[in-house]
């Protein structure tokens, strides 16, 4: 999931993890490197989603220091319905972390949804193979959300936003 900061990602991120959870009664689990708890709560009342089936794993340990993206993951359970890591770019600064972590990603259970920061020239940013690393790409933009690569549908295609109330 991709867009410029405040398109929208993490919203759209909150709404499908928290749709995900639910449908499969499961939990799910956002890996924050972004945010707050408060700010992550924020985000699901936006779209009329619920947080109840999520888990929020911190960049902070109980003591202060900073956690890395492998502790993150350790701290998620293999039944886990569905994995949001916001953002690619905080968790893993350089792109063999990047590669590296999309990769064990890719291994795992339960869907996950991956928010990426977009650079100057308006892409994804990082290396262009981490694009070919994931089995979807969706670009967030104010009016709409671009589908650029899917393994399941033709791309790309453009699905309009609905406006919040």
């Amino acid at each position: 999931m991709g867009g410029a900061p405040g398109a929208g990602k993490s919203t759209l991120c909150a709404e499908l993890a928290a749709q995900i959870a639910q449908k499969l009664d499961g939990l799910g689990y956002w890996l924050d490197a972004e945010q707050n708890r408060n700010l992550v709560q924020e985000l699901f009342p936006r779209t009329g989603s619920s947080s109840r089936h999520i888990r929020l794993v911190s960049r902070r340990s109980g003591s202060g220091s900073k956690v890395g993206w492998r502790d993150a993951l350790q701290a998620v359970p293999p039944n886990a319905a569905v994995i949001v890591v916001d953002s690619l770019q905080r968790w893993a600064r350089s792109y063999v972390e990047q590669t590296t972590l999309l990769e064990t990603v890719a291994m795992m259970r339960p869907t996950v949804l991956v928010v990426s920061h977009f650079n100057k020239a308006g892409q994804f940013a990082g290396p262009m193979g981490n694009e070919y690393d994931v089995d979807a790409t969706a670009i967030v933009r104010p009016k709409n959300i671009e589908v650029t690569k899917c393994r399941w549908s033709l791309c790309p295609r453009t699905i309009e936003r609905p406006m919040a109330s």
